[in-house]
């Protein structure tokens, strides 16, 4: 109600009440007519009071007639009611909207709050992992989807930005990629992907590679006995020929080689047993390799600390150390240096090969752990890389929860360092 109508109303108080007065006197009956006059504006509001209330309590009524100040409060409850209703219909078409497009999405939304309880999903869910609205709003999402390690990741998913991927409650065949977002206060999201395809896809690839490299390297077993068998054999322009042959097979033999033991990491069968190794014996076997490996042609210097062994896969980690260092010798000049260094440091235990070869460009870093990615095709065919020996790495060193950090310059060599977490150190 403006300020307007309020004086407007007062004034016309102020007019009544002198109109009463002034009967009062005249009539000689001033406080009686003053008591009648009370009593009639007092029943008045009551009246007005109750058609308010009647109205109210109805909703769909129709609004009251009414005089003077009370017919500009009617008035301004109907119009705020008016703006109420618009709002609703206009909050309303924005939820269902958003229920419908929550609901076309192909993957399992749901939401729980800071106790882990169910408060929302939608179709997808019921789908993917058979929720039911009247039973399972409410309760704890451990107790939907009754999956040990989900239990374990969900419990530091805020503090671990990775992805889980576990089976179907609903069906043990449908593989699930699960993701957590924090979208509001103690508020979380759960997004649920159906990967069993992808799943499916990346099996029959790795087992397409492991099939083919087992068939072919009997074959180029065979090819390269014969080859060394006439190589001494063979007349002087030959020799070139079958030298040339040789290299190329067995630039094939490794990368079959390197094939299968990508194929073997990323198996869903391989599973990497926590044992105590002894690293330093194992660089030391790695050194007395890679001195025979550059036939005199570099300088090494291993740096080595004595005591300090590492819980994990011995097979995985030797092969993932051998990469380092041999890619070190395949583009490092004659004369170079490489540094291999085995100690402890305040972020864990840590592994870095370094050395003064030709460096890699700033822009191709983020791509070396790719499958077959290269700097340069030229380069790698020389050195008789296969481009996988760094994804191998990358495959080894996620197995046991460490990480790859590469610092090069081009022209100016490249350090590569394994940093693996302090509760993967021990002791002998």
């Amino acid at each position: 109600m403006t300020a307007r109508n309020w004086r407007r109303h007062a004034s016309h108080l102020v007019i009544g009440l002198t109109i009463v007065l002034l009967a009062g006197w005249l009539s000689g009956e001033p406080v009686l007519v003053l008591a009648v006059a009370s009593f009639c504006y007092l029943a008045w509001t009551v009246a007005n009071v109750y058609r308010l209330y009647q109205w109210l309590r109805s909703e769909e009524g129709q609004i009251p007639e009414s005089l003077g100040m009370w017919a500009d409060i009617f008035d301004r409850i109907h119009e705020l009611q008016k703006s109420n209703r618009q709002q609703q219909e206009k909050y309303q078409s924005v939820i269902q909207e958003f229920l419908s497009m929550t609901d076309a999405f192909p993957d399992a939304t749901l939401v729980i709050d800071q106790n882990d309880h169910l408060t929302w999903f939608n179709d997808a869910a019921h789908t993917l992992l058979g929720l039911q609205v009247s039973e399972d709003l409410g309760q704890p999402v451990t107790n939907l989807l009754r999956d040990p390690d989900f239990a374990d990741w969900i419990a530091v998913g805020e503090q671990v930005q990775t992805s889980f991927e576990m089976a179907s409650p609903a069906d043990g065949t449908i593989r699930l990629d699960v993701s957590i977002i924090t979208y509001r206060e103690k508020q979380r999201l759960l997004v649920l992907r159906d990967v069993t395809e992808i799943n499916n896809l990346e099996k029959i690839r790795r087992d397409f590679v492991a099939n083919v490299s087992h068939e072919l390297r009997t074959p180029l077993t065979v090819l390269l006995g014969y080859l060394e068998s006439i190589a001494d054999q063979c007349p002087n322009d030959v020799t070139p020929v079958i030298s040339k042959m040789q290299d190329q097979a067995r630039q094939m033999q490794g990368l079959l080689s390197d094939l299968l033991e990508l194929s073997r990491l990323q198996s869903a069968e391989h599973v990497t047993e926590d044992q105590s190794i002894d690293v330093p014996a194992t660089l030391m076997q790695l050194k007395e390799q890679s001195e025979e490996l550059s036939q005199d042609r570099h300088s090494f210097k291993f740096s080595i600390e004595p005591a300090l062994f590492l819980l994990g896969n011995a097979i995985d980690l030797e092969s993932a150390f051998r990469n380092l260092i041999n890619n070190a010798i395949k583009y490092t000049a004659d004369g170079g240096e490489i540094a291999v260094r085995w100690e402890s440091t305040e972020e864990g235990p840590t592994f870095s090969v370094q050395d003064t070869g030709i460096g890699i460009p700033t822009r191709d870093i983020p791509r070396l752990t790719e499958r077959f990615y290269r700097v340069g095709s030229d380069r790698s065919r020389d050195s008789g890389g296969t481009g996988l020996g760094l994804s191998i790495v990358k495959h080894v060193l996620n197995a046991h929860d460490a990480r790859l950090v590469i610092d090069s310059e081009l022209g100016s060599g490249s350090t590569f360092t394994c940093v693996f977490p302090d509760e993967r150190a021990s002791r002998p």
